[in-house]
């Protein structure tokens, strides 16, 4: 469901909160975005995240004190793809002016998935927000937020392109691994409860089979019918987010023969860590 910044917040955003921030700020969205700015970023700069870690971004809306903070920040970074950052997106220019903003999604070919979290933005419905999971993706993010922080310190610009190209660097190895990781996998289908991988599977030749139907658990006959599919195919494991309940994806994972449910944590702050972990995951669900 769509979040709509309350009336009262722009109220106090307007009562003459003024201060300057002590040191720059830039916001962003998610955990996973916050280690990327990180990458391009030097140490003038000072990142803090909107969502918790333990939270899901699909239910969350911004504090009051967040939304104040926004406005003595540098710059607000997000994907421009889950309901609270549109939401917040249509009133950003009211309760931040001076405020540099980046849709990180603007220069990507978004894919449709089945998330309940991003219905309705440009391509139509059941757009897929992931797009962090990409490293393809990811790596031109970097440019951009090279871009975006070189336009309120030009002089550290050089820094920032280097930095970027750095990053791209070791994008390109983590690529490498995850392609000879998973080329000469038996199958190329696996099991998720709540859909998160679309752009993960599209880079590299995979096919994600989701529990959850545009955003809501299957029915008991659903269920049934998909644990006797995933049996046919051989897959013993189903991931799991811990952000959502993902109940019917560890019961489907218990109907299995020999069947395991394995955590898979799309908004991990360590972004590149939480890849190398995804890849090796993934090379032993694809070749039990």
């Amino acid at each position: 469901m769509k979040r709509i910044i309350p009336l009262l917040t722009l109220f106090l955003i307007g009562c003459g909160h003024t201060s300057e921030p002590e040191e720059e700020v830039v916001y962003v969205s998610i955990a996973p975005l916050k280690y990327v700015v990180e990458q391009i970023a030097d140490s003038g700069t000072r990142i803090e995240v909107l969502v918790p870690e333990t939270t899901s971004p699909e239910s969350y809306e911004p504090t009051v004190q967040q939304i104040r903070a926004l406005a003595d920040a540098q710059a607000y970074v997000s994907t421009g793809l889950i309901d609270f950052e549109r939401a917040l997106s249509d009133k950003i220019r009211d309760i931040a002016p001076n405020t540099a903003v980046l849709d990180l999604s603007e220069e990507v070919d978004v894919l449709e998935g089945d998330c309940s979290h991003s219905r309705g933005h440009r391509h139509g419905y059941g757009i897929d927000p992931h797009i962090w999971l990409s490293p393809k993706i990811v790596g031109g993010m970097g440019d951009r937020i090279a871009e975006l922080l070189t336009a309120y310190r030009p002089g550290s610009a050089s820094i920032y392109k280097e930095r970027a190209e750095r990053f791209k660097k070791r994008i390109d190895t983590l690529d490498r691994y995850i392609r000879q990781t998973l080329s000469g996998a038996k199958r190329k289908d696996f099991a998720i409860g709540h859909t998160s991988l679309t752009y993960f599977a599209n880079d590299y030749g995979l096919n994600q089979i989701a529990v959850e139907t545009d955003g809501k658990e299957p029915s008991v006959k659903a269920m049934k019918q998909l644990t006797d599919s995933l049996q046919r195919m051989g897959i013993k494991a189903v991931l799991f987010q811990r952000q959502t309940s993902d109940a019917a994806a560890r019961t489907i994972a218990r109907e299995l023969p020999g069947g395991r449910a394995v955590e898979f944590d799309p908004l991990a702050p360590d972004w590149m860590g939480n890849l190398y972990r995804l890849t090796d995951s993934l090379r032993v669900i694809l070749n039990d």
